[in-house]
């Protein structure tokens, strides 16, 4: 038996799509980008094993690596190539490929940060009544949303977009307005919750982005902004699935009382700031 890593091209996009159903739940976010975007719109790394693709790893240059490899020495065969190409970047997907894709990929690098995260998975309707003032963003909210955007972003990643590169940010969030894919609760002309809607296929949603300012905390507007937001989706949708840092109680219980489930362990990674 042979392997090797190798470059996928858009000839391989039925077996990464193949590949990538076999755990379709998981995998909401790659499934949506290969179906979405030709190949080459990204940098996908596979390990063919006597002609089968048996790992994969898709890598956003300077932002994002997301792996699926059901057996961790194909994301270590991945990391050993992708240390020779790309400067390690944030890394995010099942746990044990995402730890074998990062040691061999930063090979002596200390991580900014690393966090347990959790797939959560939800299949029905939560109850009740969406709240006042719930409802899509528009398009002229974008700096008050692009702002407590990158709040989030440093909260949870300790990471800033709007520092980084305010350019990217700004037109990332002013894209996804356009599209109708953040939802907020606004009241008095205040946000007090916005989510984004991601990865859209017929296997189900992914959402993220959760966020209530500061200030307005503690009063149940995020339970109910969530809860509003899937009620709409699986109205279309046979699941919604979102990831969650597993030390982060309070977001926990909003998604279990909306009647979020647990599922598959996952990994987030950042590289420490140069």
């Amino acid at each position: 038996m042979s392997n090797r890593v190798q470059r996928l091209s858009s000839e391989d996009r039925p077996a990464i799509q193949t590949l990538l159903e076999q755990e379709a739940i998981c995998n909401l976010f790659l499934i949506g980008f290969v179906e979405a975007n030709p190949i080459d719109r990204g940098w996908w790394y596979g390990v063919v094993c006597d002609g089968v693709l048996s790992g994969v790893v898709l890598v956003l240059p300077g932002r994002l690596a997301v792996p699926f490899c059901p057996e961790p020495n194909d994301a270590a065969q991945i990391g050993d190539q992708l240390y020779h190409l790309h400067r390690p970047t944030l890394v995010v997907g099942p746990r044990t490929a995402s730890d074998a894709l990062w040691a061999r990929w930063a090979r002596g690098q200390r991580a900014g940060r690393t966090y347990d995260q959790r797939l959560y998975c939800l299949q029905h309707p939560p109850g009740g009544e969406d709240p006042p003032g719930f409802r899509r963003a528009m398009y002229e909210e974008w700096p008050e949303i692009a702002d407590y955007s990158a709040a989030m972003e440093r909260e949870d990643l300790g990471m800033d977009p709007a520092s980084e590169n305010p350019q990217l940010h700004d037109q990332v969030v002013q894209e996804r307005i356009k599209s109708g894919r953040t939802w907020v609760i606004e009241r008095d002309e205040s946000i007090l919750f916005q989510i984004n809607v991601g990865t859209t296929h017929p296997y189900g949603v992914q959402i993220g982005g959760t966020y209530v300012p500061p200030a307005h905390r503690g009063r149940g507007h995020a339970k109910g902004g969530v809860a509003a937001l899937g009620r709409r989706l699986l109205a279309r949708y046979p699941r919604v699935t979102l990831h969650v840092n597993e030390a982060n109680a309070p977001a926990i219980r909003v998604y279990e009382a909306c009647g979020f489930l647990r599922d598959a362990p996952f990994r987030l990674i950042t590289p420490r700031s140069p």
